[in-house]
């Protein structure tokens, strides 16, 4: 078929290299169909599609990763058909890596962790990456925003599928086929949001097709997708997508076509070369994304921090396949390394890479099981320092939450320092990957959004956040760490600053009604208190890949527990083995927990418990609420196992708590509860008990440790080892209005630096103080308080010394 002169090969590849929208549409203008309203179909042929599409991911590259997850799941679905295995049918895999180890590795029985991209070898990582690729394309003056394409050798599509494929939502396309990750139907229609047009081209294996297929069946067919303004009388925009084409005797409802044994959709970039659509396929897709608008355009995308590799490793936390990334826009140069790279998502990275860049040379393990049962597995990564963490991870993802590889939702960094978790010295340094792959069914539904990037707000997703914060509050070589972290912040300034802490402990002697308001007592806290009670310095743990024993701790093998658990408290039980720390969190043949609850004569699965470690041979087990039908006087039977996939004999030990009244103390197993020492008055808001802070200056040297810029004034982090809301103050006295003092009055500058110091400080205590008094239920969602102190301090440091030294000025009698 040709239009104007143009065929439509020429017309797809044409489209294929434009770059901007304005060239897009001057070639379709040139081939008579942009003008042309008959030849544009609804997208889902659905006059409302905007109120589908318009609610789906809210972020650029959230919404992009949608299109390579399609990809990945093509690229499945089509190795599965290869091997003569229906996707639908009782012989498919059950699970992605189940897929990848059958189709990919060869391995017709895979064990558990088999199917992992991070055990490849680059070689075949690359090979395997050059057929499901990324390409950055565009020049100078686009404004900067560069062309995405994603491209796969997978299934492909007919021209004629394309409504039901591509241009579709909410169809149960993939619904029954359990290998893999789009079960929505969304098509990757979030990324309409961030890109002026799109443009799909695919071909669908020639193996799949029979005897009866038509000539079209076999040909490459393509479409641009656009956004049309509200018609007048309507509220909302509408997508339609190129059809001009009659099928069937019906006008305008197919899209175009053209026949070609091979099409260029593959790049090729190097110091020399950047083609974004130079190496050939004989089937597959293709999709671009016109001048797409997101954070990072102006990078190259496979350099580090937070370009889009990065933000992809993310976004695919345990990518199923590897996914080969170029820069092809001509602006860059550099060594073959600056053009093309492999993704192999967030995990697979650490896992190579954590002895370089890891404080504990592994991730810390845990488990935390929801109500219904179903386990998150836990992995928390401590970077040796936040320059490291940056090439990892941003501030806007310090908690990912995963299915499947793919991140669901994500909590910023300042999740570590809510007063729950306690992690301000490791806020910079820390990543969590929660992997929720076990959660299913209507769980999952509750827990996240259809379009797989936010937690909903429910009983569930409060539950998980209320676990998560525990879990980081209580697990001991989090604590560890973040303790010698902050005596390392600390100490060269601790003998200058101490009596910075004496003179502000005068000053509140000296004026009861600063007291009265802004502290509960004037002991300073111990910065460093001893952390004895674990094995010697220079004690080292030697663990074993594959346990000989695990316990309860101080018991015999196989020995059961009794012990009482009060309604109101905490249960913790520690247990001691000789497995290596990372037994429950490694890829490779992890161990896993099992525990359930006797009912009547059976045995149920148990709900709201969490596990930490093991380390150093100790691991623990907590539930921090019993069971609801608990009753006084009433016993809970728990059988708790531990196996991996090697095991022989499986641990086994019964559990038996014997329900008590509540406790005095109210914290159960000396563990202190989420809200303890912090009181209530007699309208539900907390009481005033700040202690005395301590007090560090920093200097312009020290900025960067502590996020200062010159207009800084305070920074405030809450003391890990103390117990209620201790803080330690820092104070930039570089601050650049202080320096301006110092200008004006250069005799009086140790006085004003002094001014400074403390009217920082008592401004942080009063913010402090009104952010405790407030009920715990109005400070959900809130700024966090550190936040808010910096942001305040900063803006008040600007007029500070200037007001102290004009009230001192001012005589008895004086009016304004």
């Amino acid at each position: 078929m040709t239009v104007a002169g143009i065929s439509n090969a020429d017309l797809c590849l044409a489209l294929m290299r434009a770059d901007t929208e304005d060239e897009v549409i001057a070639v379709l203008r040139s081939a008579g169909y942009w003008d042309d309203p008959k030849a544009w179909r609804l997208f889902s042929d659905n006059d409302n599609n905007f109120s589908v599409i318009g609610n789906q991911q809210a972020e650029a590259v959230a919404a992009f990763v949608e299109k390579i997850i399609n990809s990945v799941d093509a690229r499945l679905v089509d190795a599965c058909q290869r091997a003569g295995v229906d996707p639908e049918g009782a012989e498919a895999p059950a699970t992605m890596r189940e897929a990848v180890a059958r189709f990919f590795e060869g391995k017709s029985h895979p064990k558990p962790d088999d199917g992992r991209i991070a055990e490849w070898l680059d070689d075949k990582a690359t090979t395997q990456g050059r057929l499901l690729t990324v390409s950055a394309t565009g020049y100078e003056p686009a404004d900067g925003q560069p062309s995405l394409t994603v491209a796969d050798q997978g299934e492909g599509q007919t021209p004629d599928a394309f409504p039901e494929t591509f241009m579709s939502s909410q169809r149960n396309n993939k619904l029954r086929i359990p290998f893999v990750q789009g079960k929505f139907n969304m098509g990757g229609t979030g990324a309409f949001q961030f890109s002026k047009l799109q443009l799909v081209v695919s071909r669908r294996n020639p193996a799949f097709l029979n005897g009866t297929a038509s000539e079209r069946d076999h040909q490459w067919g393509f479409t641009i997708v656009r956004r049309e303004p509200p018609a007048p009388g309507s509220k909302s925009s509408v997508y339609r997508y190129l059809a001009p084409v009659e099928l069937d005797g019906q006008e305008h409802c197919g899209v175009l076509a053209f026949s070609a044994d091979q099409w260029p959709i593959f790049p090729e970039a190097d110091e020399t070369v950047r083609d974004a659509y130079r190496r050939t396929s004989p089937y597959g897709s293709l999709v671009k994304l016109y001048e797409y608008t997101w954070q990072g355009t102006k990078s190259n995308v496979v350099l580090s921090g937070d370009g889009l590799l990065r933000r992809l490793d993310i976004g695919l936390p345990e990518l199923a396949l590897p996914v080969r990334v170029f820069e092809c826009r001509p602006k860059y140069s550099g060594g073959p390394a600056s053009f093309s790279t492999n993704a192999l998502g967030l995990v697979a990275r650490l896992d190579r890479e954590r002895d370089r860049v890891l404080e504990t040379g592994e991730p810390i393990g845990g488990v935390i099981a929801l109500a219904d049962g179903k386990q998150i597995k836990l992995r928390v990564y401590v970077f040796k320092d936040k320059d490291a963490a940056k090439n990892y991870r941003n501030a806007r993802h310090g908690v990912v939450f995963g299915v499947n590889g793919q991140m669901h939702a994500a909590y910023s960094t300042e999740f570590f320092t809510r007063s729950r978790v306690g992690l301000g010295y490791l806020k910079d340094s820390l990543l969590v990957f929660a992997d929720c792959s076990e959660i299913e069914g209507r769980t999952r539904e509750d827990l996240f959004m259809n379009s797989r990037d936010r937690l909903r707000v429910n009983p569930v997703s409060r539950q998980l956040e209320e676990k998560l914060e525990s879990f980081l509050h209580q697990e001991g070589t989090l604590r560890v760490i973040q303790n010698r972290r902050r005596q390392e912040a600390t100490q060269e300034r601790l003998k200058d600053d101490k009596p910075l802490g004496d003179v502000l402990q005068k000053l509140m002697r000296e004026n009861p009604i600063l007291s009265k308001l802004l502290l509960d007592g004037l002991t300073l806290s111990t910065p460093f208190p001893p952390t004895g009670g674990g094995r010697g310095e220079h004690e080292k743990f030697v663990g074993r890949r594959f346990p000989s024993y695990f316990r309860f701790k101080d018991r015999k093998t196989g020995e059961a527990l009794t012990r009482v658990a009060h309604l109101d408290s905490r249960v913790r039980v520690s247990f001691e083995t000789d497995a290596e720390d990372s037994y429950f969190v490694r890829d490779s043949e992890p161990g896993f927990w099992s525990i359930r609850r006797r009912i009547g004569d059976e045995y149920v699965d148990a709900e709201d418990w969490i596990t930490t470690g093991p380390k150093d041979g100790v691991a623990q087990l907590w539930f921090d609420a019993l069971p609801k039908d608990a009753v006084v006087g009433s016993q809970l039977e728990y059988l708790i196992e531990v196996a991996d996939p090697s095991s022989v004999d499986i641990f086994q030990m019964q559990l038996v708590l014997k329900v008590a009244a509540p406790s005095d103390g109210g914290g159960g197993s000396g563990i202190r509860k989420p809200q303890a020492n912090t009181g209530k008055d007699k309208h539900g808001a907390n009481e005033s008990n700040l202690a005395m802070p301590e007090i560090y200056q920093v200097d312009k040297q020290h900025w960067s440790t502590h996020d200062f810029t010159e207009t800084s004034a305070l920074r405030i982090v809450q003391n890990p080892e103390a117990e209620g809301p201790v803080y330690d103050f820092y104070v930039n006295v570089d601050n650049k209005y202080l320096l301006h003092s110092y200008k004006q009055r250069g005799a009086e500058a140790d006085l004003l630096k002094q001014q400074f110091i403390y009217g920082v400080v008592l401004v942080g205590l009063a913010l402090l103080q009104d952010h405790h008094r407030q009920p715990t239920g109005s400070q959900n969602g809130a700024e966090p308080i550190e936040k808010v102190v910096g942001k305040v301090t900063a803006s008040v440091g600007a007029i500070l010394v200037p007001m102290i030294q004009m009230i001192a000025g001012l005589e008895a009698g004086a009016r304004g």
